[in-house]
């Protein structure tokens, strides 16, 4: 069974002459991160400034009511939805195989997927993406399992709020295609595409580089807030200590983008810029940049990476 509809990391950008908008959704059990966009032309708006909003973890119509009112409180109107499925609901899995019809492609897939998806329990669905074939003429293919329940509670969520949900995409996706695009404003591309996201829910590193690759971090952003400066300082040693250990078995890039908190808490990409030295380069994975967003707030807008590219998703469509 079918049913996410997950992107290629190398996304086609087109222009519109009309008017579309489209709101970007970071699912999580304890709370949704949201995006308004809204794209005339080639010029990218944001009418509403993103938000963050707490629901209860198992009652579906509340979390449904109050999505409603704080939707309808701000005037959001959206053409398209995209809700991005968090890496605690998914697994990755990168697979080469001979290019055929579609098909026998799809009953290759499967086949080679089917310890992944007996391994986890209850119902699942799984998608998959191309990314390319290489020079003997393999198709290295991205395949992404999800938990069913998991798309179920989002689908009745959003159905309780009444809203149609468009894509179902998953989070360390929405945060490759951000960087990608990021990545077309450089004159210098970066093969290896690594991002450390941070968030009050989980934490992780993501690579790309012909695969995707996303380890988890043991780094909690809300104790952080909390910690005194020489705890902070110790926190950030271990993140580091994480990174260090992941790259181990990896190809290192030049850049590293960082993402999520780290906008809220700077000092992280100080104290870890002065760490590593010139062995990595720490970039800011910056929307207003990548989509070039006509932005002129306050609010450091990296907080809402992930709901921004969702949303942008659902402007591409």
């Amino acid at each position: 069974m079918k049913l996410l509809d997950i992107p290629k990391p190398f996304l086609n950008i087109g222009l519109f002459s009309g008017k579309k908008t489209s709101l970007g959704i970071q699912y999580s059990d304890n709370f949704f991160k949201l995006c308004f966009l809204e794209k005339k032309g080639d010029e990218i708006t944001l009418p509403v400034v993103p938000f963050q909003l707490s629901v209860p973890t198992t009652d579906v119509e509340e979390a449904g009511s109050l999505l409603k009112e704080e939707i309808e409180k701000r005037g959001i109107d959206a053409n398209s939805i995209t809700v991005g499925l968090p890496l605690g609901s998914v697994l990755f899995r990168t697979i080469k195989l001979p290019k055929t019809e579609k098909k026998d492609l799809e009953d290759a897939i499967e086949y080679n997927i089917k310890e992944d998806l007996k391994s986890i329990k209850g119902s699942t669905v799984y998608d998959y993406s191309v990314l390319f074939e290489d020079e003997e003429g393999l198709l290295n293919i991205l395949v992404v399992i999800a938990h069913k329940d998991h798309i179920d509670k989002i689908y009745q969520i959003l159905n309780a709020a009444n809203l149609e949900l468009d894509i179902v995409d998953t989070q360390p996706t929405a945060l490759v295609n951000l960087a990608l695009l990021l990545q077309e404003k450089k004159e210098e591309k970066e093969e290896n595409i690594c991002i450390v996201h941070i968030d009050d829910d989980e934490s992780y590193i993501v690579f790309f580089h012909k695969s995707l690759v996303v380890q988890n971090l043991n780094f909690n952003s809300t104790k952080y807030e909390s910690l005194s400066p020489d705890e902070k300082e110790n926190a950030v040693e271990g993140l580091i200590n994480e990174i260090n250990y992941f790259f181990l078995t990896i190809h290192e890039p030049k850049n590293i983008y960082l993402s999520g908190n780290t906008f809220k808490f700077p000092e992280i990409k100080a104290y870890s810029q002065l760490k590593f030295g010139t062995r990595f380069n720490l970039e800011d994975l910056d929307p207003v940049e990548a989509l070039n967003l006509k932005y002129e707030r306050n609010l450091p807008l990296g907080m809402y990476n992930i709901p921004i590219s969702l949303a942008y998703r659902g402007l591409e469509k």
